[in-house]
This record gives structure tokens, sequence and C-alpha cells, in this order.
């Protein structure tokens, strides 16, 4: 009998997922609203797969995901979500999940992927999967910054002027504006709102 947490905080779709799960053989699923509950249960019991919503009322999925991974390093995790974004779909894999099922898969591809997730294999749909694949190649395609450029671009998108992130990061004035000068050149925008923009598209703000 494999054990199966799922995490979701829509009450209704909690019950549906649950349910189907219940019904087949060979399953056994505990479900959560709230990732604390599930947390403690992964402490207590062995599961063989968390399944999960990305869409969180206190946090997100690849925050979740972040947590489990560190504290149950060998639990595979899979997101059960709405959410068809190639992006968010590369954080959540970077975030150490196992797989990615959007919810309007067919039952066949669910049960299918629910399977591989349980034997530790990648376990994304195919829909999931061509988004997956694009973002990760749009994402080797982004130029590469350095810890200090992070920093930087962190703290502009956050608000601060150039003489706040001077005096938060020990620079002077005129180093923060070359790094500046240096993110509009890299990523080839003419503002820092283009500039946060783009980052926030391609979630670099989390990474």
């Amino acid at each position: 009998m494999k054990i199966i947490a799922v995490l979701d905080d829509h009450p209704l779709l909690l019950e549906g997922v649950v349910s189907f799960l219940n019904n087949q053989d060979g399953y056994r699923v505990y479900p959560f609203l709230e990732e604390v509950a599930m947390i403690e249960f992964l402490d207590t019991t062995k599961v063989d797969l968390v399944l999960m919503d990305m869409q969180l009322s206190n946090t997100s999925g690849v925050d979740v995901c972040r947590q489990v991974r560190k504290q149950f390093p060998l639990v595979p995790i899979v997101a059960l979500s709405n959410l068809a974004d190639g992006n968010l779909i590369f954080q959540f894999m970077r975030a150490g999940g196992n797989g990615y099922i959007l919810k309007d898969v067919s039952n066949e591809e669910f049960l299918y992927c629910v399977q591989l997730g349980i034997d530790g294999k990648e376990s994304i749909c195919d829909r999931a999967k061509e988004l997956y694949t694009g973002a990760v190649s749009t994402m080797k395609s982004l130029p590469r910054l350095t810890r200090r450029e992070k920093e930087i671009l962190i703290l502009i998108s956050n608000g601060l002027t150039t003489n706040q992130i001077a005096e938060k990061l020990f620079l002077s004035p005129v180093t923060v504006e070359t790094h500046r000068r240096n993110l509009l050149t890299k990523f080839k925008v003419k503002n820092m709102i283009k500039l946060v923009q783009f980052a926030m598209k391609h979630k670099l703000l989390d990474l």
C-alpha cells in the first residue's frame, strides 16, 4: 500500500483528488489543507509521494517544496496545479520538485504521473513538459549575473535608490551606478522599470 499526502487549501478540490485516488487499488491517501499539518505528518509517517497545489493561502508551493525537500530529502514531491506557467514549473523543479501535473489532465495521465512520482522518476504531464522545456531553454539563454548584480537587482526591485543601495551594500554610489548600467546592457532594456518587469516575468528575483 503506497501512502500519498495531498496538500491543497481548496477543500472541494482536495476532497475530489483524495476520493479519486482512494478508489484506486494500492493507494492510501491523506488530505491536508495546511502545509504545517502535512509536515508534521511527514515527520511521523513514511510517505511515498507528496502531491501539492502551487497556490496556497499562507505561502507558495515553491517555498513548501524547498522546506519539504530540506527536511525529507527522499520523499518525492509533485505539484498538482492549474497554473500552466513554464517559469513556475522551472522554479518548482529547481526547488527540488520531482514533477508537475496540470489539473486538467485526463484520469489516465494523472494516474500514470502519480505512479512515476512514487517510483522516484520525473513526473511531468505532457503539457507541463512542453512548458518546462521552453522555460529551461529560455533560462539558459538569459545572461549570467554575478552575486553582486543579483543583490543589486533585488534591491532595485524593492524600490531602493542608488544611494540607499550603496549604503546597504557598503559600496560607492558610482559603483552601484556602474552595476545598474551593466544590468541594462546585459538584459538589453532601456530603463529600470523594464529591467524589473523582465526579472519578475522570468522569476529571476527568486533565484
